[in-house]
């Protein structure tokens, strides 16, 4: 059993971390689903600090990372 990379772990938490912040403003846009916004919010903000983004960037949901080829090479971080 292979333990995933660092890069494979990297790319599928930014995967995660965009479709949740997608989701998240679809629920807010529609005014829908207030107990999933709530909980998608929570989880947003977790694993975007786990990733080490910094409050400020997280509040303001201003996540940005480079790409090389297909996979994140860099996380811009405050």
């Amino acid at each position: 059993m292979s333990h995933m990379s660092r890069q494979e772990e990297l790319d599928r938490h930014w995967q995660d971390l965009m479709s949740m912040c997608q989701r998240e403003q679809e629920y807010l846009a529609e005014h829908r689903h207030p107990k999933l916004l709530r909980f998608i919010t929570e989880q947003i903000d977790q694993l975007a600090a786990d990733m080490g983004f910094s409050e400020q960037q997280i509040k303001k949901r201003e996540f940005r990372a480079a790409k090389d080829g297909e996979h994140i090479s860099r996380l811009f971080i405050d």
